[in-house]
């Protein structure tokens, strides 16, 4: 028998403490029995839906890469266009800056930048600038001259393929351009690597093309007449 006790059951009525001990592990057995039938309703995921969506995943990398690689080679040249633009730009605001006759050299995939100087007849002063793009010997007598900037392209590896053209106003292919930057803004060109042949006064457009097989974008730079180098709007090829 139960004893007599202040605590009372569902109905109210008093219960005593061993009473409250035996349905208060009633209560325990009947959550304990609740939680496992609600267990029973819960599993993981089976091996066939695992193995599904890793297929799909596969399937949605294998049609996303063609597209990132294409956009790689497509930025390697974007950002080799803007170096040859930069190259003329900071040749031109060199020539003023130091004062001297700076020339931008083009020749199969090569920007190399020469800035003309007193040379060894000089003395200590070899290498004060000189301002005069048409006095200056740039091919047949180097030591009056100094490489200070340049670009080119790889010769291997993965960049190895990108090729640079260059083409006049009237759309025919430049071998080998040389523009000359004087310190009071003036620009001169000869489309020779070769003293012999005169500089004049820079009086069209040139255009030097990037472009890489399987990148359907050719980047473009355009030298105005000025001797202000930009990239080209019309960068697309059908």
């Amino acid at each position: 028998m139960c004893a007599p006790s202040s605590a009372r059951n569902h109905g109210g009525l008093p219960i005593g403490p061993g009473c409250a001990s035996i349905l208060g592990k009633q209560e325990d057995r009947r959550e304990l029995s609740g939680f496992a039938a609600r267990g029973t309703h819960l599993r993981g995921f089976t091996l066939i839906e695992l193995i599904a969506v890793v297929l799909i995943i596969t399937v949605f990398a294998s049609l996303a890469i063609p597209t990132a690689v294409s956009q790689m080679r497509d930025r390697r040249i974007q950002e080799s266009a803007r170096e040859i633009a930069l190259v003329y730009r900071q040749a031109r605001l060199r020539a003023m800056g130091r004062g001297a006759a700076v020339l931008v050299r083009f020749d199969t995939d090569n920007f190399t930048v020469l800035e003309a100087r007193q040379g060894p007849t000089a003395g200590a002063c070899a290498d004060l600038p000189v301002s005069s793009c048409l006095d200056t010997q740039w091919v047949s007598n180097p030591t009056l001259s100094r490489v200070v900037d340049g670009h080119s392209e790889a010769t291997g590896g993965e960049y190895g393929d990108v090729t640079i053209g260059m083409v006049d106003a009237t759309d025919n292919a430049v071998d080998e351009l040389e523009v000359c930057f004087t310190p009071m803004g003036r620009t001169f060109a000869r489309e020779s690597i070769n003293d012999g042949v005169a500089f004049t006064p820079m009086t069209e457009a040139y255009l030097a093309s990037v472009s890489r097989p399987g990148v359907t974008r050719t980047r473009e730079v355009v030298l105005m007449p000025n001797g202000t180098a930009r990239l080209s709007a019309r960068g697309v090829t059908p």
